[in-house]
């Protein structure tokens, strides 16, 4: 995951020493304190600007994996759970849009393959797949005036992908994910407390529960 950041940041220092060697040459036209200090000061422009995207690129790498720990605690494993709606002192993630409604399902293939459904009702609405650190790798958004039943079998990626069992229903979409572990969200619009019930009915249509082998 790391290697696109490595070959960048390859790319970046070429482009600096390219741009050394191009103040080398126009050094006699800086002012005689800088003529005398301009490796000092270049050096440390190119260190402060290393520092500044080597913990950019790093802070996604340490950090990503935090929420889903703290799902891990909290949401049953291979099972889809309708989350009550988020407010401030209840919300399972931080930031969470309160007018929204979800249903989550942390997933485990390393007992088999995992049946997902779900209906995604409108546009607005959506399902989508995530990987422990926070890479999705599968989404369905919702369209106007369109209803989709969707209805999923996520298998492991690689060798072991090949040997799971197959859908049942053809019309079933085998998804391979790129870890063994992840998560699931529904999500579906809150358009206002009238319509809470009817999306909650809704997201509790989901469901998410383990082929046995």
């Amino acid at each position: 995951m790391i290697q696109p950041y490595l070959q960048l940041l390859k790319q970046l220092l070429s482009q600096l020493l390219k741009l050394l060697a191009l103040i080398s040459t126009v050094r006699l036209l800086l002012p005689g304190w800088l003529r005398r200090r301009w490796r000092m000061v270049v050096a440390s422009a190119l260190l402060i600007g290393i520092v500044h995207i080597c913990a950019t690129f790093a802070a996604p790498a340490l950090s990503s994996g935090h929420a889903y720990q703290l799902l891990r605690v909290k949401l049953p494993l291979n099972r889809m759970v309708v989350l009550p709606p988020q407010a401030p002192a209840r919300q399972i993630l931080p930031y969470l849009p309160p007018d929204v409604l979800y249903a989550m399902c942390r997933y485990d293939l390393s007992g088999g393959p995992v049946a997902v459904t779900a209906v995604v009702a409108d546009a607005g609405w959506a399902l989508s797949l995530h990987t422990p650190q926070g890479g999705n790798f599968y989404v369905l958004p919702g369209q106007q005036l369109r209803r989709t039943e969707v209805s999923l079998l996520l298998v492991p990626s690689g060798p072991e992908g090949a040997l799971a069992p197959r859908p049942e229903n053809p019309a079933d979409t085998a998804i391979a994910s790129p870890t063994s572990e992840g998560l699931i969200v529904v999500r579906g619009p809150l358009r206002g407390l009238a319509w809470a019930a009817e999306t909650e009915a809704t997201l509790r249509r989901a469901s998410c529960a383990q082929v046995k082998r």
